[in-house]
């Protein structure tokens, strides 16, 4: 079943990429789907890069609502609407025994009005993490 077909929403990519940067400006995401962003962005990559991209893009886009979301018929929403329909990556993996870390990355399944792809928005820890690591030590070899 696509997006459309179940409860969704329609926000603009400028306050897709000021959600995204509202959640820390040294985050980085993926995308996974998307012929649109995969052709001008290598992926992972960090906020400003995906922010600035989204703005250029200045589209209009689709959001997946929650199932259960009777409201989400396609109404416009803003950034601050998001927090309300991300999901997390671990929310429906079956996992024994402790979580890896990549079960708390948060998600949102997108398309761009009128294309067909539907994609994911990946937060990205482990990379996030990696890049504050790589960032310490280069701050510490400066000093």
């Amino acid at each position: 079943m696509s997006i459309q077909h179940g409860p969704h929403y329609r926000i603009a990519s400028a306050a897709l990429a000021d959600w995204l940067q509202q959640q820390g400006l040294d985050r980085w995401w993926n995308v996974d789907g998307d012929p649109i962003l995969a052709g001008r962005l290598s992926f992972p990559c960090p906020v400003d890069e995906l922010a600035a991209e989204l703005r250029r893009l200045n589209r209009m886009l689709i959001v997946q609502g929650r199932p259960e979301d009777a409201a989400g018929r396609g109404q416009e929403i803003t950034a601050s609407d998001l927090d309300q329909l991300v999901t997390r990556l671990g929310d429906n993996a079956q996992i024994t025994g402790a979580p890896p870390p990549w079960t708390n990355d948060r998600l949102f399944f997108l398309c761009w009005i009128g294309q067909e792809d539907e994609w994911l928005l990946v937060e990205d820890q482990e990379t996030t993490e990696r890049s504050r690591e790589d960032a310490m030590v280069a701050e510490g070899a400066r000093k």
